[in-house]
């Protein structure tokens, strides 16, 4: 599986009492699973979320399979177009999870402190921008993102050459050119 998104969040605020603790993380991931399900167009993944006690501290995670990806990017007609959008909807998932959690303790003076992170699809498009800019090479990004996936990029061949073949296809940007400057002079 491969973490896709994440959410972590800090809410100062005083001890719950057990039951109370339970019955907040219970319903914080019900209602973050339903909605994930509403905007997450993935036909399968995984959502966790770790809540600990004390001021409220939470992570939460969604992962997936590089074969649920690759079928999921091809619906957005390119690979990047298909990043980007997946990205959106993680990050719809975060910012929900993130306003959920605070929600039962808005008239405190706690501020949640929210922080999210796109993981390995925001590392994978960060490869196509270097591309792009002509900073690395295909056969870096590729090995870059052979780091970044692990042991999950041997499992699936399909999704690695159809990242390849859109990073061999990504255009590079024009590169300006410093021209000596003429003066009326001719100097």
């Amino acid at each position: 599986m491969v973490n896709i998104g994440s959410t972590d969040f800090y809410i100062n605020v005083p001890s719950l009492p057990r039951q109370e603790f339970k019955k907040y993380s219970t319903l914080l991931f019900d209602d973050w699973e339903i909605y994930v399900e509403s905007v997450l167009k993935l036909s399968d993944y995984s959502l966790s979320l770790n809540v600990e006690e004390g001021s409220i501290k939470a992570v939460g995670h969604v992962t997936t399979t590089l074969g649920v990806l690759i079928i999921s990017i091809g619906q957005y007609g390119s690979f990047v177009s298909g990043l980007q959008t997946i990205h959106s909807q993680i990050r719809s998932a975060g910012n929900y999870l993130g306003e959920r959690a605070a929600a039962p303790f808005q008239y405190s003076n706690a501020q949640p402190k929210v922080r999210r992170r796109g993981e390995s699809l925001v590392r994978l498009q960060n490869l196509f921008i270097k591309v792009q800019r002509g900073e690395i090479t295909v056969q870096e990004a590729m090995r870059e993102s052979e780091v970044i996936l692990g042991s999950e990029a041997e499992t699936s061949p399909e999704f690695m050459d159809k990242l390849k073949e859109s990073l061999e296809q990504t255009p590079l940007l024009p590169q300006q050119m410093e021209l000596p400057l003429v003066t009326k002079e001719g100097g």
